[in-house]
């Protein structure tokens, strides 16, 4: 993998932002995980693959047969670059992560690679067709400026599909944590209810959010299995983590242990909940 450093500077820009220190955490996680998360990436492939689906069939209900001008917003290791190329004429990617933004710039797919924060986009009013964001609003500590952004750098006529985890996600997981410690060792998730305010926050007369939800259940063979991917995805944001006795094989058995619905032998389900939000900038 090419570090930072090796890449042109036209290639990948840093922009000034600051951030707060649980976004510098996030930045950081998901640095580590530059190289393992396209593998470990099932619910991520299953959720991406829906939303370019739902974005794809937005614009050619506007008599649009491409994404044209696409801004890949969290493009993660830019896994799927390569199939948003064959359906915009020009990728702008964005990630906080300058791991995973490294990652997708050695594809060199993408026009500009840029270093951002979401909720603070470096690009020009009306300037890109349509933007693509999947699992990356829910690591936002405020969603509705990301929306706001969203809306002002949308051409009059664009489109853009974001996709977020919402509460309920890992709620097996979280049933075991409580059976073992007091700690909240699952990120807060907003609900549902408290998305829709925010889009709605951020929204203007040429804005009309539409969501969908959906659970999906993935199957691991067990709880280390389960670690071990939220670990190589980089989402393993667990509070406390470096209490004594939290992190050790005992911890983990007892975890197992309290795991709720493990009477299908030799696996366990993790439930994620995903809330899907389309939307058409008026014209």
């Amino acid at each position: 993998m090419l570090a930072v450093a090796d890449l042109p500077i036209m290639a990948l820009e840093h922009t000034a932002f600051d951030l707060t220190p649980e976004g510098k955490d996030v930045a950081a996680s998901f640095s580590k995980a530059a190289a393992s998360y396209t593998g470990a990436a099932r619910l991520q492939r299953q959720v991406a693959y829906k939303a370019l689906t739902a974005l794809l069939a937005s614009r050619q209900s506007l008599g649009q047969q491409d994404l044209g001008h696409l801004l890949d917003l969290g493009c993660g290791p830019g896994w799927l670059q390569p199939e948003l190329g064959h359906k915009a004429k020009r990728i702008t990617a964005i990630d906080l992560s300058a791991g995973m933004l490294a990652q997708a710039a050695s594809q060199g797919l993408a026009i500009d690679y840029l270093l951002a924060d979401a909720a603070a986009l470096p690009l020009a009013d009306n300037s890109v067709d349509t933007v693509f964001s999947s699992l990356m609003l829910q690591w936002c500590p405020a969603p509705e400026r990301v929306f706001a952004e969203v809306a002002r750098v949308l051409k009059p006529g664009g489109c853009a599909v974001l996709t977020t985890l919402v509460a309920g996600t890992l709620a097996e997981l979280a049933q075991a944590f409580s059976k073992v410690d007091n700690y909240a060792h699952i990120h807060p998730f907003l609900n549902t209810a408290q998305l829709r305010a925010a889009s709605i926050d951020a929204a203007s007369a040429t804005l009309d959010w539409q969501l969908t939800s959906a659970c999906y259940q993935l199957p691991y063979a067990d709880i280390f299995s389960l670690a071990r991917e939220l670990k190589a995805l980089g989402a393993n944001h667990l509070a406390h983590r470096s209490q004594q006795g939290l992190t050790g094989k005992g911890y983990w058995q007892k975890v197992a242990a309290a795991y709720p619905g493990q009477e299908r032998q030799g696996s366990l389900l993790a439930s994620y909940q995903v809330v899907q939000l389309l939307v058409v900038k008026a014209a």
